[in-house]
């Protein structure tokens, strides 16, 4: 069971993240990500979820979705990823996990954070050197993509809720690295991970992140510039 983005009653938007187990290829070849972009879209239509962007890499995939009912999104997901992995695994005659236990799901809380994720999903060949510009890669929709934004997406303004969501990014992380908040402190190597996430997945400023976590502004910015 995938854990749950953060406040999802605020947004309508995704980006969802899976993995082969281990890291390893399981889109090798042409014929394996054709399959998956084909049921990407041949499940959607039985949940209320539309597919805004996405990059298959060989290892793992960035989808951009939008939905209204997080219960669809979690239907969605386990039912694309069983149905690659069935048909993986008979293709392959083997046995096992194709992904990893669970997909990252972080919803997106504001115009600009959706267009930077568009952009991020788009660049992710580019920075792998696959290819130099984000076009010439086969394997998203890049050249397709219709953005429309209108009333019936739900933004926060994340200046006004900078605290709300640095608590929720806080205690879903020390849940899911099953850590308590003190002894994270101690642990500079999950530390660091979290102060990453929060400064540049959601541009919480260092001095935010200090109050937050209630270390020193100092050490926050040392393992931040590490």
């Amino acid at each position: 069971m995938p854990r749950k983005p953060r406040n999802y009653a605020t947004t309508s938007f995704f980006h969802v993240i899976t993995q082969g187990i281990d890291k390893k290829y399981i889109f090798d070849k042409s014929e394996d990500i054709k399959f998956y972009i084909k049921i990407m879209y041949k499940l959607k239509q039985a949940q209320e979820i539309d597919i805004i962007s996405y990059c298959i890499m060989n290892n793992h995939a960035h989808i951009l979705i939008k939905t209204e009912i997080l219960e669809e999104l979690s239907k969605y997901m386990q039912r694309l990823n069983t149905s690659y992995a069935k048909y993986y695994n008979k293709k392959y005659d083997r046995v096992g996990y194709v992904f990893r236990d669970r997909y990252k799901a972080e919803g997106i809380y504001s115009e600009n954070h959706l267009y930077n994720c568009i952009k991020y999903i788009y660049d992710n060949p580019v920075k792998a050197g696959i290819c130099d510009k984000a076009e010439e890669y086969p394997y998203s929709n890049y050249k397709k993509i219709k953005i429309e934004l209108n009333e019936r997406y739900k933004f926060i303004d994340i200046d006004e809720t900078t605290e709300e969501i640095c608590k929720n990014i806080v205690h879903d992380f020390l849940i899911e690295n099953k850590i308590e908040k003190e002894e994270l402190k101690e642990n500079e190597i999950k530390l660091k991970k979290l102060i990453i996430l929060m400064k540049e997945e959601y541009k919480i400023s260092l001095r935010k992140i200090s109050e937050e976590l209630e270390i020193g502004r100092e050490k926050i910015r040392r393992l931040y510039n590490q």
